[in-house]
């Protein structure tokens, strides 16, 4: 199963958790029907004479458990609102995406250049290669730093407002290679479409939660109220209803938190093993992964974490969190996930209680890992190329110069208008007065200085470059991220067409740059195949011209490799497309409308521009700046394999 078939087999998961999530909101119905009628016999009943007869106790008993349709209707109603209520209110908390769910367990976040000592520059440098091995954007980093158990989460609603939350007792007891493989399993939750559906779930959860959670604040603030000595009129009675009252809705919501726990351990125990697998798969180093278990299992304080929402992360932690019970664990037992990687572990973790030292190698582990390590990897795509780029080997190096100034919002601005600037002397000077216009001139000038320095280097090092410099401009406020990304597109126009690199600096800012909260709905009914069919040949015939620029022969038959690899769009029973008719701006309005897919069709569609891509046996630069920008526009991380990086 490619990836692209996981992250849709991570949106159809979802239907089992919308049967246990509509079992938990009859079920809260219910009990809201019958305790608001109780109560309300209670009052009516408090309110009588005490001469009444014990008669008029019975009757207003047997009122509880009458059946009134209009009274069901009403307390549906309440139920429903409050419910909604609260994942209405979760999901706009969030709306910021993985930082929002950092920031909300205690993470600070650490950017390049201002990262507090060696610990948090080794991290960030990690997830920087492993996000390149992967092929999806960096996230942006979070330490924990009041959590001492080894522990991380990746949360966000979109590769481009995607988050990784690492605790500071995996920093500190976690060797370099232990962290790695760490990183990489947050990593393959990222791209195996986990990641989304975990997040979108900390609002379903909390909304069947807020129940219970209004019940317990409402006995807590009974606490400090004082009745009066007058019994006559001392307000007991209320007291009473007030507590009773919280009291419900605390058992009422138990029966959520059930339900909200079900759900958590239903993501799936067996994604774990996947995601396992797949951190095999981008670090080619078990070891790393079966050691950070490891200490983990030797460790006192574990995995554990102290936030006061670690409950509601439960299903986002590489390990858990909290002591559960076997019915609600979202995580196979530790032992079972160290086997899967090191088959001949005992389950003696003495050797791994010692903390690594800086440049130390970690403990001896049995040769038979690395067998193990291979079967784990080719679970993950049985008899597909699981080749990892040349570029995660050697991440290409930025002069740290370069890497503390990309941590700066203004200068990082200043590298991504540097990156638009035209080679035209006269077009460039068009674009410095616009620079200086829209923002300064001090920064038009360092537009300038980057643009000279760019010129050296590669264009690995320009995606290294435009990454980095992305995820520091998203420091800037709304507004000035808007600026920004209205200034490149106005740069990237200033030569009336648009180059290759240029569409994927837009396609990047543009994902990255946008206001919180605008992300596509997780159930968001997606477009058939079908209905864009017309638009998969523009996509592929843009490709197939792209690598035969004077070959239409050869050109046709790249297209047609493609469209047999995209059979849900039925693409090979139309003609191709002509030359004229494949331009990079008939690609741009294609993929807007391609946007609408589903997961499984875009990876589909991505796929076959691959296969288009290597029909000739040689990979350019343009081809693969062309599938990085399409990638990028439909929010979705690159095929696996290296022959997708351009040498």
């Amino acid at each position: 199963m490619t990836f692209f078939a996981r992250q849709e087999a991570a949106r159809r998961r979802t239907r089992v958790l919308l049967v246990y999530y509509a079992a938990a909101v009859v079920l809260i119905v219910c009990a809201f029907y019958l305790a608001s009628r109780a109560i309300v016999a209670l009052v009516t009943e408090s309110a009588r004479d005490e001469s009444r007869e014990m008669s008029g106790r019975g009757r207003a008993s047997i009122q509880v458990f009458a059946w009134d349709p209009l009274w069901l209707l009403v307390t549906a109603g309440v139920s429903a609102a409050v419910i909604g209520g609260g994942t209405l209110y979760r999901r706009a908390s969030l709306a910021e995406g993985g930082a929002a769910v950092a920031r909300s367990a205690g993470g600070r976040e650490i950017v390049s250049g201002r990262a507090d000592g060696f610990l948090e520059r080794r991290l960030l440098n990690i997830v920087e290669e492993v996000a390149l091995a992967s092929g999806v954007p960096v996230p942006r980093v979070f330490v924990l730093e009041q959590e001492p158990g080894i522990n991380a989460f990746a949360a966000g609603f979109s590769l481009h407002d995607a988050a990784v939350a690492v605790t500071r007792g995996a920093l500190e007891r976690l060797s370099r290679e232990e962290l790695h493989g760490v990183v990489a399993h947050e990593f393959s939750h990222i791209k195996n479409g986990d990641m989304r559906l975990n997040s979108w779930l900390l609002g379903v959860l909390f909304g069947i939660l807020v129940t219970s959670i209004l019940g317990r604040q409402l006995m807590m603030a009974l606490r400090f109220v004082r009745v009066s000595g007058n019994k006559k009129n001392s307000g007991g009675g209320i007291l009473l209803i007030a507590f009773l009252s919280g009291l419900a809705l605390w058992v009422i919501g138990s029966a959520g938190v059930f339900f909200a726990r079900l759900i958590q351990s239903s993501v799936s125990r067996q994604r774990e093993f996947l995601a396992d697998a797949s951190a095999v798969q981008f670090t080619r180093n078990p070891s790393g992964l079966a050691g950070a278990l490891k200490r983990i299992g030797a460790s006192s304080f574990g995995s554990a974490m102290r936030c006061a929402n670690r409950s509601e992360l439960a299903h986002l932690l590489f390990s858990p969190g909290a002591s559960l019970s076997s019915l609600f664990d979202s995580h196979p037992p530790l032992l079972s996930r160290i086997r899967q990687l090191d088959p001949g572990f005992t389950g003696d973790f003495t050797p791994w209680r010692a903390p690594p030292q800086n440049g130390a190698t970690a403990p001896a582990v049995p040769a038979a890992m690395n067998v193990a390590a291979g079967l784990a990897a080719s679970r993950v795509q049985a008899g597909a190329d699981a080749e990892i780029p040349a570029a995660a080997r050697a991440l290409p190096a930025l002069e740290p110069g370069l890497r503390e100034t990309l941590a700066r919002p203004e200068d990082a601005a200043a590298a991504l208008y540097g990156l638009l600037l035209s080679g035209d002397a006269d077009i460039r000077q068009r674009q410095r007065s616009r620079i200086a216009v829209a923002e300064a001139t001090a920064l038009a000038a360092a537009a300038e200085r980057w643009h000279d320095a760019l010129q050296g280097m590669d264009r690995i090092a320009w995606r290294q470059v435009l990454d980095l410099a992305v995820e520091s401009v998203r420091q800037r406020a709304p507004a000035g991220r808007a600026a920004c990304l209205a200034l490149a597109r106005d740069l990237a126009d200033a030569d009336r067409e648009r180059s290759l690199f240029e569409a994927l600096l837009l396609g990047r800012m543009q994902r990255a740059l946008r206001p919180a909260g605008a992300v596509r709905g997780f159930y968001g009914k997606p477009l058939p195949p079908a209905r864009v069919q017309a638009e998969a040949a523009t996509v592929l015939g843009v490709m197939a011209y792209l690598g035969q620029p004077h070959d239409d022969a050869a050109a046709g038959t790249a297209w047609r490799e493609g469209a047999a690899r995209a059979a849900s769009f039925g693409v090979g029973r139309l003609p191709m497309p002509a030359r004229r008719a494949c331009t990079l701006a008939e690609w741009d309005a294609a993929v807007q409308r391609l946007d609408g897919l589903a997961p499984l069709f875009k990876g589909e569609l991505l796929t076959a521009c691959s296969f288009v891509m290597r029909a000739d046996g040689a990979l350019t630069e343009d081809e693969t700046e062309l599938l990085r920008a399409l990638a990028d526009l439909l929010d979705m991380p690159l095929p696996d394999g290296s022959r997708f990086q351009a040498a």
